[in-house]
C-alpha cells in the first residue's frame, strides 16, 4: 500500500524500496511485482521493468493489466513476437480493452501482420481510427503505397477528414501520382470553402 501511494505520487524511488521490500517478504504478490515493474518502466529501468512483470504474470497469470504491461515492455525493448504474444493473452482477457488492442496493432504491425494490425486498432477506436492508425504507421515504415490505401480507406468511411485528405495530397505528391494530389487538394479546398460559408452565416 505504501509502495503504491508512492508511485501514484510521483515518489518513484520510494516506491521501488517499499514494493522491492513487499516482494521480498512475499514473492507471490503478483500486483506488488506489477507496480515495481511501473516503477522501473518510469525510471526508464526497461530490463528491471520486464523481470519484474514476469515475476506479475508468473504469479497473476489471469491478470490482463499485468500481461498488458509486460508485452507493452517486450515491445519497447523491440522484443514484438513476444510482445504480440503476450498482448494476446491480455486480450483474450479483456477483449474490449482499448489500450491493451492498440498495444497488439503496434506489435503486429512490427511484425508485418497489417491486416490483423488494422483489426486490432478498429477493435479499439473503430473503423475510421482504424485506417488512420495504420496508415501513419506505413508511413513510418517507408510504405507510401501501403499507407495511400488505408488513408482512402478513412476516406470512404468519412469523406471530409481533413487529415487523411492532407496526407493524401503530400504522399500522391511523393509518389508521382501529381492528379491524385490534385483531387485530394481540391477536396480539401471545397471542405475548407463549406466551413468557412458556415460560419459566415451564408
Amino acid at each position: 500500500d505504501a509502495g503504491r501511494d508512492y508511485l501514484n505520487n510521483g515518489k518513484i524511488n520510494e516506491a521501488i524500496t517499499q514494493l522491492s521490500t513487499a516482494v521480498s517478504i512475499d514473492p507471490r504478490l503478483g500486483e506488488a511485482h506489477n507496480l515495481l515493474g511501473v516503477a522501473f518502466a518510469q525510471k526508464g529501468l526497461a530490463e528491471r521493468a520486464k523481470d519484474s512483470y514476469e515475476r506479475a504474470v508468473k504469479a497473476e497469470p489471469q491478470d490482463a493489466q499485468v500481461l498488458n504491461n509486460l508485452g507493452y515492455t517486450l515491445y519497447e525493448n523491440g522484443n514484438y513476437r513476444a510482445a504480440a504474444d503476450r498482448l494476446k493473452r491480455a486480450v483474450k482477457l479483456a477483449p474490449r480493452d482499448d489500450r491493451i488492442l492498440n498495444n497488439l496493432g503496434l506489435a503486429l504491425c512490427r511484425l508485418g501482420k497489417f491486416e490483423d494490425a488494422y483489426k486490432s486498432f478498429a477493435r479499439a477506436n473503430g473503423e475510421l481510427t482504424g485506417h488512420l492508425n495504420m496508415a501513419r504507421m506505413l508511413e513510418r515504415f517507408g510504405r507510401e503505397d501501403d499507407a495511400i490505401r488505408y488513408y482512402e480507406g478513412a476516406r470512404r468511411i468519412d469523406p471530409h477528414s481533413t487529415f487523411a485528405l492532407k496526407r493524401l495530397a503530400d504522399l500522391y505528391q511523393r509518389v508521382g501520382k501529381t492528379e491524385e494530389s490534385k483531387n485530394a487538394r481540391n477536396a480539401l479546398a471545397a471542405i475548407s470553402a463549406d466551413t468557412n460559408m458556415a460560419l459566415s452565416g451564408k
